[in-house]
């Protein structure tokens, strides 16, 4: 085989490109309507990325796999196995993926139409519910406590006065045992008062170390 021939291009190949041209542009319509819905409140920029650049991989994928059923049965394994070894999160961040995905499937099957008609409309009502109904801003606060404190309702009183809800997450040890890591999803009453919560939970819990994280992206690190 010459090495001209290993460069060698088709009406497919063609075809490929203008989709990702088109897939460029629906994945910046899709980050950017994004980033207005959420108001600038715990945007992660790596979810930005994610969806601004997921539907330029989807509309190369779809060509490989439209003919041949294992290599698409191949993909949705990854897809499973990516999906299953992955924190839950946000359940709107969730589901943007999956629109995302489904962009990038309609425009890797030339149903252009259909895919910026689906852009267009999922994005306005995302930025219009987003402005309307005012998502819910979790947070992730972590407690350390010794070994001998119960945590299940050691700072009830603390939460109830400044938390509009503290759900417990995850307990883990830490310190060889020593000590334990308790992690509650809340969302503060008043954010201007997150110090002095911190201030109370403190006296309760020995001066240990607490962390508030304010970045919903945050909970994929657990």
């Amino acid at each position: 085989m010459e090495f001209a021939e290993l460069f060698k291009t088709s009406a497919k190949d063609y075809e490929i490109l203008f989709n990702i041209a088109i897939a460029l542009v629906a994945g910046f319509i899709i980050a950017y309507s994004y980033y207005l819905a959420k108001q600038k409140k715990g945007i992660s920029k790596s979810f930005i990325a994610t969806v601004f650049l997921l539907p330029i991989v989807v509309v190369v994928v779809i060509p490989l796999i439209a003919t041949d059923l294992k290599k698409a049965l191949s993909l949705a394994g990854i897809f499973a196995l990516v999906r299953f070894r992955s924190v839950p999160g946000d359940a709107k961040d969730i589901f943007y993926i999956f629109f995302t995905l489904t962009v990038g499937v309609a425009i890797g099957l030339n149903y252009y139409l259909v895919a910026f008609v689906l852009t267009l409309l999922v994005c306005l009502l995302f930025i219009l519910i987003g402005r309307v109904l005012k998502f819910s801003e979790e947070q992730l606060l972590k407690i350390t406590i010794p070994e001998d404190m119960n945590y299940h309702d050691a700072f009830d009183d603390i939460f109830e006065k400044y938390l509009l809800k503290a759900e417990l997450f995850d307990v883990k040890t830490t310190n060889m045992g020593t000590l334990f890591v308790v992690t509650y999803s809340v969302n503060l009453k008043d954010k201007s008062q997150a110090k002095q919560m911190i201030d109370e939970l403190r006296t309760r819990n020995g001066n240990l170390n607490i962390v508030l994280q304010v970045d919903p992206s945050l909970f994929m690190q657990l």
